[in-house]
């Protein structure tokens, strides 16, 4: 089974995910010791990056199959949202500055059952993706992944494939080269394994032993590769393993498939899991954490969601921005015009940060303590004048925020006191 040279798929056993725990910066596990080494190059990586982490949007395109009335699709949401948080386990786990999100999820009818077939699909919008690359510029989508109910990769049960191994810098950062296919019976792991394709990861050397001249180890970086230890006999040896670009090619290896832990290679990490020696990777061919640490802002910059696509507390303050601003991106808009619309809520508004001029005079507010989060900087002025319902205290923190702007905020004369 070839990785090819514009596509890569993966053939695992099925089997549940495990869930991993989201608490801390990396929970002990498994034996699973964070040396004052490690601890000091994440802090380091942390700093040097300047954020904790970069955030990527998925959007599901589930097959209808996994959608049939509401109690079904609301399972099957759930399970995605339980697959993006062990992906962002393993993303901590691995010491890499990434954070997944879901963006969307579409039930959609998709007719193909063929991996190959579904990314042709994906490509030319049709067949169940209708408008596929507009909807991931409308949603904020830096990835879309469809989601199978019945997988077939060469009329066999698989798991899922990416449209490609990316390995330069313009394709990792191409909304058109950033979808995948994956069964939903495969959990998280494959997810995490579809998308590290399309980050630029490949299989790794102890693949490309078993599986000579498939190119496993084409990656974006000669290190951006999976890692593992044992031989191609595919027979169970003590010390086997494979991190998680490995995946199912473990069956190569111990002859079950099993055995791929839940992370990417990172040489700085010390675990009892990763053989004798309990390094989990190899600086020169398996570090897929340092790839995806390099790389983060380029998979996390494909799209910015348009603002009508985001969660507001109140359903008066989306139907005017629905109305007004549909189409526009956060960093396009400067202006949040909303007067005498019946708003009670101002949650959500923290998210437009290239807000200029607010006007939310005559509404029915209480706390506008979202708008204190708005940089200082760029606001010019915020009219909540008629909003005789807010609370002093809210008030009184909007003022301190823009203290030394005068004029910047006009409030109601009137205020309500505890």
């Amino acid at each position: 089974m070839a990785c090819l040279p514009n596509t890569c798929e993966l053939y695992v056993e099925r089997k549940e995910s495990v869930f991993l725990g989201a608490a801390g910066i990396r929970p002990v596990t498994h034996g699973r010791e964070m040396s004052w080494r490690s601890l000091m190059a994440a802090l380091a990586l942390v700093f040097t990056t300047g954020a904790f982490a970069e955030t990527i949007g998925i959007r599901f395109v589930v097959s209808d199959e996994l959608g049939q009335g509401a109690v079904q699709r609301q399972r099957t949401q759930a399970a995605l949202e339980k697959f993006v948080a062990e992906l962002n386990g393993y993303y901590r786990n691995s010491e890499v500055v990434l954070r997944a999100g879901i963006v969307e999820v579409e039930f959609s009818r998709i007719a193909a059952v063929d991996v190959l077939q579904i990314l042709d699909d994906m490509e030319h919008e049709r067949n169940g993706f209708a408008a596929m690359f507009q909807k991931a510029d409308e949603y904020g989508a830096d990835y879309t992944v469809a989601v199978s109910s019945r997988l077939m990769i060469r009329s066999k049960r698989g798991c899922g494939r990416g449209v490609a191994v990316n390995q330069t810098l313009g394709a990792i950062a191409s909304t058109r080269k950033a979808y995948a296919v994956i069964d939903f019976a495969c959990g998280a792991h494959t997810l995490a394994h579809e998308l590290g394709h399309l980050m630029g990861l490949n299989h790794g050397a102890m693949v490309d032993r078993c599986q000579p001249g498939m190119g496993h180890t084409s990656a974006i970086a000669p290190y951006a590769n999976g890692y593992a230890l044992g031989n191609c006999d595919g027979k169970p040896q003590p010390g086997e393993f494979g991190t998680i670009m490995v995946g199912g090619w473990m069956k190569e290896i111990n002859g079950n498939g099993h055995g791929s832990l839940p992370m990417f290679s990172n040489p700085r990490i010390r675990d009892e899991r990763c053989g004798t020696s309990k390094i989990c990777g190899d600086p020169v061919a398996g570090d897929a954490a340092r790839a995806l640490n390099e790389n983060a802002r380029h998979y996390a910059a494909h799209e910015e969601p348009d603002v009508h696509t985001l969660h507001y507390g109140s359903a008066e303050l989306h139907a005017c921005i629905q109305q007004k601003y549909r189409g526009k991106e956060i960093v396009e808009l400067e202006e949040l015009l909303c007067p005498d619309a019946g708003i009670s809520s101002l949650a959500g508004v923290e998210s437009l940060t290239a807000l200029r001029r607010i006007d939310l005079s005559g509404n029915r507010l209480e706390d506008v303590s979202p708008l204190e989060k708005l940089p200082t900087d760029r606001v010019e002025g915020i009219n909540l004048g008629g909003n005789d319902r807010i609370s002093c205290e809210s008030l009184d923190g909007l003022a301190d925020r823009f203290i030394g702007f005068i004029g910047k905020v006009v409030r109601s004369s009137i205020c309500l006191r505890p």
